[in-house]
């Protein structure tokens, strides 16, 4: 199969065509012909050579990167269930896949656990966008902030591709939600049903921001996220590493 490969980590210049065999789906797999994919921090990271194990336990050059993908089953292992050959999906690779499996080429042969039927009305560039980013968020909103209806929340970087999912994510809670972000976006922002968007250009969000239950950072700003909350409420990230002094506040 096709695909496009790196033989040394670095820069996108790094890219290259690269003709490799593909990966026969086991028991519980299945081959799907990728119709697209998308990019994620992991991917640059990767790329870069900033990741360890358990993501690189299986590579070796030349790489295929890439983890999210929406296409067609063309192969099925014989313990696969819920699943056909033809159906249309999206889902990502496991964490630690080969070196010629990942979702930068024509196939890509994956367990069923992180894979889904392709909702209709969503195209496969739609659906190529959802798993990581879209997780990352769900499981944010609801394991980790454990949000509820009625509850306030900052999600700061609504612009960014998870802070898009936590802002619907958490409407679709019941919450009232704010979000920091550039001016630009606010009217994208308002339409995926952000109640207040702050330019944090032109504002601090702790200035005009007050005793909120729980804020979602993807940007970094833990110390403003942290001046927001009222004295139970809570703050996870992503984009960064707490201090203790931050965790025990």
């Amino acid at each position: 199969m096709k695909t496009i490969a790196i033989n040394q980590y670095g820069s996108a210049d790094e890219f290259t065509m690269v003709d490799m065999p593909t990966t026969e789906p086991q028991a519980d797999e299945v081959q799907v012909a990728i119709h697209a994919f998308s990019l994620n921090p992991m991917d640059i990271a990767g790329r870069m050579g900033a990741l360890s194990s358990p993501f690189t336990d299986l590579w070796a050059f030349p790489l295929v990167l890439g983890w999210d993908f929406a296409g067609v089953i063309t192969k099925m292992g014989k313990a696969v269930t819920g699943f056909n050959i033809g159906d249309a999906v999206f889902g990502s690779a496991a964490p630690a896949h080969a070196a010629n499996n990942g979702t930068y080429g024509e196939f890509i042969t994956v367990n069923t656990k992180e894979l889904a039927h392709l909702p209709a009305g969503l195209s496969f560039d739609q659906a190529a966008a959802l798993p990581i980013a879209g997780l990352t968020a769900y499981y944010g909103m609801k394991h980790n902030l454990k949000l509820q209806s009625g509850q306030k929340i900052l999600v700061q970087g609504g612009a960014g591709g998870v802070g898009l999912f936590a802002i619907q994510i958490a409407k679709a809670f019941g919450a009232y939600v704010a979000t920091t972000a550039s001016a630009n976006h606010r009217d994208l922002l308002t339409r995926l049903g952000a109640d207040e968007v702050i330019d944090y250009h032109e504002t601090d969000p702790a200035a005009v921001l007050h005793d909120y239950d729980a804020v979602f950072d993807t940007v970094g700003d833990i110390d403003t996220g942290l001046k927001v909350l009222k004295a139970d409420g809570q703050l996870a990230t992503i984009a960064g590493q707490p201090t203790d002094g931050r965790a025990a506040t």
